[in-house]
């Protein structure tokens, strides 16, 4: 599983993650930045990386929805939008097995929901695939 980390989570995360051996990208690091999500999704999609984002708003823009589902993507949220960097590297760490079992045993498309205390769920208020 590579964890390709958006704009809104920035560059030191997924530079943390790969430090201890994780495979993880950034959109700034692929020379991605300032794409449309529209076109970083399809190319992740494509690929096949699993995308981590605090922007839950893809999933209520028709478009990037639609592109989402057609381009068969695994998305995982963070619920919470203004977790400090060091937090969200804690938890990813903490929930990087149980991610790659998800990567590994899930139909896509599927977008889940990674809260603080680091539940995984299908739905985050009136956000879901």
């Amino acid at each position: 599983m590579i964890l390709i980390c958006d704009e809104d989570v920035g560059t030191g995360v997924p530079k943390a993650l790969a430090l201890v051996g994780c495979e993880a990208k950034s959109l700034h690091g692929l020379s991605w930045a300032g794409w449309p999500d529209v076109k970083w999704l399809t190319q992740a999609g494509q690929i096949g990386w699993l995308v981590f984002s605090r922007n839950k708003k893809i999933l209520k823009v028709p478009t990037e929805r639609d592109t989402i589902i057609r381009e068969k993507v695994g998305i995982v949220f963070l619920t919470a939008g203004s977790e400090h960097p060091r937090t969200v590297l804690r938890l990813l760490l903490a929930k990087w097995d149980t991610l790659e079992l998800l990567w590994d045993t899930t139909e896509r498309p599927f977008a889940r929901f990674l809260s603080p205390n680091g539940r995984l769920s299908d739905k985050y208020k009136d956000f879901q695939l």
